[in-house]
């Protein structure tokens, strides 16, 4: 029988997001598609993520990755056992522990990894807080079903459990995923440490992976890195911190030193969440500034009088969303007025959905259960610009992604930095993140 011929999946819708394409994934950022990547994973063992169902066949699938170019592009593929009817299905997957098999000769464990290990624990030994550890030992759970054998585990008076796993070869996101949120819900930060990082060549996509669970910043023990650790007698490693060309010059940081945020993936530098909210910020400033100097009548930015208008009072709403209220669409006292007067008039009918949804992803979602609410409500069934191919809602999903961009706000709750302007104020972030994580929208 003639094989199949394999094909890409063209498009998943994923919960709490929306339809995704193959083209909207290989337009992302990397760090877009690979927290992605890492959400999905996550939620297919169990833990908090998000869920993506081929949009032929609506079986689960995941975002896999393929060289081109030396360069590793993502694509959705099928999980193993799915249906091979789908218009899409790309044939059988290969197994973990087949590759691990290969990788190993048959063992579980190489000699050099168990070496390895071995020079780390020797390492946090020195320290005078040290109480303990263990080497690939049994470590029973406290949230979990069932626990795990971190490659290194360590206690230390006054700071706490550690794990440590050493990566020495290619290992399956579904590895990473398990291990990473297995620690998180322990409360034990986990650190991984690589073996090596060639600055010089593209770096392999498990270490990628890891990598980008640590923030942009890759952990090595090499020389430099053991000789710092005997002298300072603690845990010191070698940093690598990812930049838009590659990686910054090494730097040696203590273990103790970093930053440990809710994922309990310690990171000495943000090289994730800073430069995207960095990337925002600039995005915005221009029209600030614009707004600021805008007399209500003429084109603000070129703009027609209605998308001026829309776009002065979206920003109103989120300067106010912020604590600091500001009208820059009219004279009137409040943007209650404002918002009343344009829906009122019409001026802002084919955008009431628009306004609706940036408005219930605000702090100031308790607006639309007042007239405000009232007048965009009685103007839905009036014609709407689309939202997946109006120039409006473009531009405004381009300039406050946190509200209007699915998926930058998913990655911004997952991180833990969505700003509190867009939050409501009955959700906390704890409470957020939970409803993300059930997939739910706000």
């Amino acid at each position: 029988m003639a094989r199949k011929l394999q094909r890409i999946i063209e498009a998943a819708l994923i919960e709490g997001i929306g339809p995704i394409t193959a083209r909207d994934l290989l337009a992302m950022p990397e760090d877009r598609w690979g927290l992605l990547r890492d959400r999905i994973t996550d939620r297919r063992h169990g833990k908090d993520g998000l869920v993506a169902r081929c949009m032929a066949c609506e079986g689960e699938v995941y975002i896999r990755t393929a060289r081109l170019g030396g360069t590793s592009r993502p694509l959705f593929a099928h999980y193993s056992g799915s249906d091979p009817d789908c218009p899409w299905h790309h044939g059988r997957n290969a197994m973990p522990d087949d590759v691990r098999a290969a990788q190993y000769q048959g063992r579980q464990e190489s000699t050099f990894h168990r070496l390895m290990c071995e020079q780390i624990a020797e390492l946090v030994a020195l320290d005078e807080r040290h109480i303990r550890h263990t080497i690939a030992e049994y470590l029973p759970p406290t949230e979990n079903a069932h626990g795990r054998y971190p490659d290194i585990y360590v206690e230390w008076e006054g700071y706490g459990a550690f794990a440590i796993e050493f990566q020495l070869s290619g290992t399956f996101q579904t590895e990473i995923s398990a291990r990473c949120k297995h620690y998180e819900y322990e409360g034990i930060p986990l650190l991984w440490i690589l073996f090596g990082v060639d600055t010089s060549a593209d770096v392999q996509q498990s270490f990628r992976d890891v990598i980008r669970r640590h923030r942009g910043n890759a952990f090595v023990l090499d020389p430099s890195a053991v000789a710092a650790s005997k002298e300072q007698k603690t845990l010191v490693l070698t940093c690598y911190l990812r930049n838009d060309e590659g990686f910054d010059a090494p730097k040696l940081v203590r273990f103790d030193e970093l930053t440990i945020p809710r994922s309990k993936l310690p990171f000495h530098e943000d090289r994730i969440v800073t430069p995207l909210l960095a990337e925002i910020e600039g995005r915005r400033r221009p029209w600030f500034e614009a707004l600021a100097d805008w007399d209500h009548f003429g084109p603000l930015c070129d703009l027609e009088r209605p998308q001026s208008l829309l776009v002065a009072a979206a920003f109103s709403i989120v300067a106010t969303a912020n604590g600091k209220e500001r009208n820059y669409a009219s004279g009137h006292p409040n943007i209650r007025a404002m918002l009343n007067t344009y829906l009122h008039s019409g001026t802002l009918a084919p955008y009431t959905n628009l306004l609706s949804k940036l408005i219930a992803n605000t702090s100031m979602a308790d607006l639309l259960a007042t007239k405000v609410g009232d007048h965009l409500r009685r103007h839905s069934a009036y014609h709407q610009e689309d939202e997946q191919s109006s120039a409006e809602w473009r531009l405004l999903r381009h300039l406050l992604p946190e509200a209007l961009d699915p998926v930058i706000r998913d990655e911004l709750t997952y991180l833990n930095v969505l700003p509190g302007w867009a939050i409501p104020k009955d959700v906390s972030s704890r409470q957020l993140f939970r409803q993300r994580a059930e997939s739910q929208l706000i």
